[in-house]
C-alpha cells in the first residue's frame, strides 16, 4: 500500500513538472502564435569613401532626366580606378530576436553576350519563410559571384548585413544609357517591383555631395512586414 501510494506521488509529480516544461496549448489559444515585426532597409552600394551623389531620384539621368526611384553613385572611374566593388548593406530589425530574416540570391543579368542592355546585378530577395520580398538592382555593374546567397541578419538592435556582390564596370553595352562608370541602384524596373519598397525620398537631393552610406537615416529603400506563427 505505501509502495502504491509513492509510485502514485512520483507520477503525480511528474505529471505535474510536464506540465509545466511542456504545457499542453490548444490551437485556439493566445499562447499558440506568435507575431513578429520586421523591418529591412537597404543602404547605398558603392565604396563608401567614394560615396558622392552623382544623381538624384530619376529614372534614367539623361537629358530630359525623369523622376523615377534610383540613385547614381560615384564609384571609381574607367580610366584611374576601374572596376571598383559594390556591396550589399543593409540594416534590419526584427522584434523577436536576431537572426536570418532572409536570404539574397546574386543574380547576373543583360550582360553582353545576351542582351543589348545595360550590365545589371540583382539581389533577388525571399525571407525566413521562403516568402518572394522583391529585388535591388545594381545596374551598370558586374559579378564574379552569381548564383551566391546572402544571409540578411535582422535584431531588436538592427543588425547590419554587408556583402561584397560585384564591380562598377569600366564599360557597358551596346545602347546602354551610360555616361562612365558609376553605379545606377533602383528596386527593380516594373512598378509591381517597385511598389514592394518604400524609396527614401527626402533624403539624398544634394548632387555632388557626399553621404555617409553607414549612417543609419542614409537607406534608399526600405520595406516592412509581419510574420504571425
Amino acid at each position: 500500500m505505501i509502495a502504491r501510494s509513492l509510485l502514485f506521488a512520483l507520477a503525480l509529480a511528474a505529471g505535474v513538472l510536464a506540465g509545466q516544461l511542456f504545457p499542453q496549448v490548444s490551437p485556439t489559444s493566445p499562447a499558440a502564435a506568435a507575431t513578429e515585426s520586421l523591418t529591412l532597409r537597404v543602404h547605398p552600394g558603392p565604396e563608401a569613401q567614394v560615396a558622392t551623389l552623382l544623381c538624384s531620384w530619376h529614372e534614367v539621368c539623361v537629358h530630359p532626366i525623369t523622376s523615377g526611384p534610383a540613385l547614381d553613385w560615384a564609384n571609381g572611374h574607367e580610366t584611374y580606378a576601374r572596376n571598383r566593388p559594390v556591396f550589399w548593406r543593409s540594416r534590419a530589425y526584427r522584434s523577436g530576436g536576431t537572426g536570418v530574416i532572409a536570404k539574397g540570391t546574386i543574380v547576373a543579368v543583360n550582360h553582353e553576350q545576351e542582351a543589348p542592355e545595360c550590365a545589371t546585378v540583382e539581389v533577388r530577395i525571399v525571407d525566413a519563410f521562403n516568402f518572394d520580398k522583391g529585388k535591388i538592382r545594381y545596374v551598370h555593374s558586374r559579378t564574379w559571384v552569381a548564383g551566391w546567397q546572402i544571409n540578411i541578419w535582422g535584431s531588436p538592435s538592427w543588425s547590419w548585413t554587408i556583402a561584397e556582390i560585384g564591380f562598377s564596370w569600366a564599360s557597358e553595352n551596346r545602347n546602354c544609357p551610360w555616361y562612365g562608370q558609376h553605379l545606377h541602384q533602383d528596386p527593380g524596373r516594373t512598378n509591381a517591383e517597385r511598389q514592394r519598397w518604400q524609396t527614401n525620398w527626402n533624403n539624398f537631393l544634394r548632387v555632388g555631395s557626399n553621404y555617409d552610406v553607414f549612417a543609419a537615416n542614409n537607406w534608399q529603400h526600405q520595406q516592412s512586414w509581419n510574420w504571425n506563427y
